[in-house]
């Protein structure tokens, strides 16, 4: 299995700067997520380490190896892009030779492995179609079976599921996670969709402007960001600006428009502009006045409900607080509120972010 460093890693086209300085450990097997919006470097992050793109500075390492001025052969890494690339007059079992062939293996060997790979994605049956036979996610399934038949250092993913249905999408997302646990292989996943990188993520980085932001694990990014735009790509929540009026230890009390909050901080703030973020579902919905909680360290603002909306399994509902909207998630099935209402949360849930 093979671990990859990334050492003060920079690219440049022109005067634009689409990586900056990356500095980042890919631990041996890891599957880990290159999550961020368009266009804020994390596909050219992935053509450098598979070799596609030469960096402008820093140092590419595969585990004791530097592979930052090789090809992609010699670094043995093998990538699978949106389109899946196969060939359509070809077998699904053909298809999957493909690579096998070019590196020259014998008839017997390949015959073991393609079998081997087959089981793996679970295809085995379905060896003799071709592509224009098989469903997207079978499609996805072969490329994928593809690139596990050469054995790589590192298997590279550039947005497998963009070309799927939004069902298909979450069926598929369980099966890259088992396909690529069960190989063992190290696997770089760019994504823009958080759902997919939450639900299948060992590690993820959020990028933004060529930067990492964050790197943690999925629980860590939501629970913990680091600022304000982890907080607000990494699932939904609501953001409360306001300034720092007292601090003890962890716990901050900040002024903000809506009244006065206290909350968690990681770090000194002092007299700073803040924003305060609570996930939706960390929102308690109550009555304005006759359900007020007994617990005085309990935020509680008050507000006006102005929208609810079943989705089956949870509810949502929007809160208009002095102006600002706060969103609210609940579980339970959906009430009939009063127009007047309570919105409560616990201080734990409150992170007091810098601005």
């Amino acid at each position: 299995m093979t671990t990859i460093g990334l050492h003060e890693l920079s690219k440049r086209f022109d005067r634009t700067v689409a990586v900056r300085d990356i500095n980042l450990r890919i631990e041996a097997g890891e599957l880990f997520f290159l999550l961020g919006p368009s266009g804020c470097g994390k596909s050219t992050l992935l053509r450098m380490i598979a070799g596609l793109i030469e960096p402008t500075a820093g140092r590419i390492v595969f585990n004791d190896r530097d592979v930052t001025n090789l090809g992609t052969e010699q670094r043995n890494a093998v990538m699978c892009f949106q389109s899946y690339a196969l060939w359509p007059h070809m077998t699904v079992q053909q298809n999957v030779a493909f690579g096998l062939d070019v590196r020259g293996m014998d008839r017997a060997a390949q015959k073991h492995r393609i079998e081997e790979v087959l089981r793996m994605v679970q295809l085995s049956e379905l060896a003799a179609r071709k592509p224009n036979q098989l469903s997207g996610g079978q499609q996805q399934r072969v490329a994928l079976a593809r690139a596990l038949a050469v054995r790589p250092d590192c298997l590279l993913l550039d947005e497998p599921l963009s070309n799927l249905d939004a069902q298909l999408r979450q069926e598929m997302r369980g099966e890259i996670r088992r396909i690529c646990k069960s190989s063992g292989l190290t696997t770089i996943y760019v994504t823009h969709d958080q759902r997919e990188a939450l639900s299948v993520a060992d590690r993820i980085g959020i990028m933004r402007n060529g930067v990492l932001e964050q790197v943690g694990t999925p629980t860590d990014l939501y629970h913990r960001p680091a600022n304000s735009f982890v907080a607000g790509f990494i699932g939904q929540t609501n953001l409360i600006a306001g300034r720092v009026i007292k601090q003890e230890q962890d716990r901050a009390t900040i002024r903000t428009a809506l009244g006065e909050v206290v909350g968690v901080c990681a770090a000194q703030l002092g007299d700073k502009e803040v924003l305060v973020s609570i996930r939706p579902e960390q929102l308690r919905l109550t009555k304005s006045d006759t359900e007020a909680t007994a617990s005085p360290q309990v935020n509680r603002l008050r507000g006006r409900l102005m929208q609810s909306t079943f989705l089956g399994d949870s509810s949502e509902y929007v809160v208009a607080v002095d102006g600002q909207s706060l969103k609210i998630s609940s579980a339970g099935p959906m009430r009939d509120w009063a127009e007047d209402v309570a919105v409560e949360f616990d201080p734990a849930d409150a992170l007091v972010l810098e601005h």
